[in-house]
């Protein structure tokens, strides 16, 4: 009989291992700067009014730190009745709730452990090991060490360092000095590492509706005016695509997920994680995700006028550095920039239409109707914008 370890749930994001002695618990809580915290400071003007309420929020962390520590303790000594613990069949300090199931991680082994839940099937596991590898072809990316798809679970490298404060940092010119540093050297390697596929919009556009339509994930546990908002948005892009034509546009590998929650600054340089949902798509995909991300973020939305302006700094940076090495890229992006745009947002949809079948994490509907509001008002903003620039 395989051993079960029971984790117990403390807050929103992370449960902790009851067999983990004290002084390993009290070293994860109080010592170790780990992925699972929340971004740092750095960057942040000293004495400005952000950094004090980073710094006020950071001494709340911390009493509430030696409270979880407290409480584990009590649960672990039988001191108090567990109410909330998930059993997995391996041993981490920490295990976080993840789309299909967890990932327990073991600090000390310097692994990553993902246990998929039951309700998953096998077909979709291997699917999403097939992306996870397009990743590990990559140093900035963690490296797989296990695979057991008959056991419903993978082990790769764990990958420490911290957030970047990009997560919530609002001036641009900072979020696009670390973009062009840091950030796009990432991107470039991926918009290279394949030859590009040559793909017509029209039929690409009908590929994905036949995809929609007969998954049928739209009909489950939603009311009819969400799906109409979806439709709608759906329909409007693919009318918006038709009227242009059967453009040619090529298809790159990425990311899927390509923002900066899934980015950590490490000793090493910059690090990209959660490669669940790399695969082929749209060439600036990625790129948009980047940036949008900063609009639909939950507690730190950025205005969608901002990042309107950093697409539009960013933009002719990556053309202007994709024309040495990916010339047909390069002028197709030049050409059909909106198009590409447009794409972007279908593919988004789709992806996260996928994912609402598994993930218990995130409100996916929600999220997508969030996403459809702040593409719409980007379109309006970026036509206002246009029409400025023509007269």
């Amino acid at each position: 009989m395989v051993r079960q370890y029971r984790y117990i749930k403390l807050d929103q994001k992370r449960h902790f291992c009851l067999q983990q002695n004290p002084f390993m618990l009290f070293w994860v809580l109080f010592f170790k700067k780990d992925t699972l915290r929340s971004a740092n400071i750095n960057g942040l003007k000293k004495w400005s009014i952000r950094w004090i309420k980073s710094k006020i929020r950071e001494y709340y962390n911390f009493f509430k730190t030696i409270s979880k520590f407290i409480s584990i303790l009590k649960f672990k000594y039988h001191l108090q009745n567990i109410d909330s613990f998930v059993e997995l069949p391996f041993y981490g300090q920490i295990c976080v709730l993840v789309n299909k199931g967890y990932k327990i991680f073991d600090l000390r082994r310097r692994i990553a452990i993902k246990v998929y839940r039951d309700d998953v099937d096998i077909p979709t596991i291997t699917k999403e090991l097939e992306c996870l590898k397009n990743g590990s072809l990559f140093d900035f990316a963690p490296s797989i060490r296990k695979i057991k798809i008959e056991d419903r679970w993978y082990e790769e490298d764990y990958v420490s360092g911290s957030l970047d404060y990009s997560v919530i940092q609002r001036n641009s010119s900072d979020l696009l000095e670390k973009f062009f540093r840091d950030v796009y050297p990432c991107l470039e390697r991926l918009l290279l590492y394949h030859p590009p596929t040559k793909e017509y919009t029209i039929n690409y556009m009908n590929e994905i509706k036949s995809r929609l339509s007969s998954c049928n994930l739209l009909k489950e546990g939603l009311d009819t005016e969400q799906i109409d908002r979806i439709h709608d948005f759906i329909h409007s892009i693919d009318e918006r695509l038709h009227y242009e034509g059967n453009i040619p546009f090529f298809l790159v590998l990425t990311h899927g997920d390509f923002c900066p929650a899934n980015m950590l600054n490490t000793r090493r340089g910059l690090r990209v994680i959660d490669w669940e949902s790399a695969s082929l798509r749209s060439a600036l995909f990625d790129f948009y995700s980047y940036f949008f991300y900063r609009s639909v973020h939950r507690f730190y939305p950025v205005p969608v006028n901002k990042v309107c302006s950093e697409i539009k700094a960013a933009l002719p940076f990556i053309i202007s550095k994709l024309e040495p090495t990916a010339f047909e890229i390069a002028e197709s992006v030049k050409l059909y920039e909106k198009v590409y745009r447009w794409l972007y947002y279908i593919e988004r949809v789709y992806m996260l239409i996928e994912r609402k079948k598994y993930d218990t994490k995130l409100n996916i509907i929600e999220f997508i109707l969030r996403y459809i509001e702040i593409c719409n008002s980007y379109e309006k903003i970026y036509a206002e914008n246009t029409e400025k620039t023509t007269c």
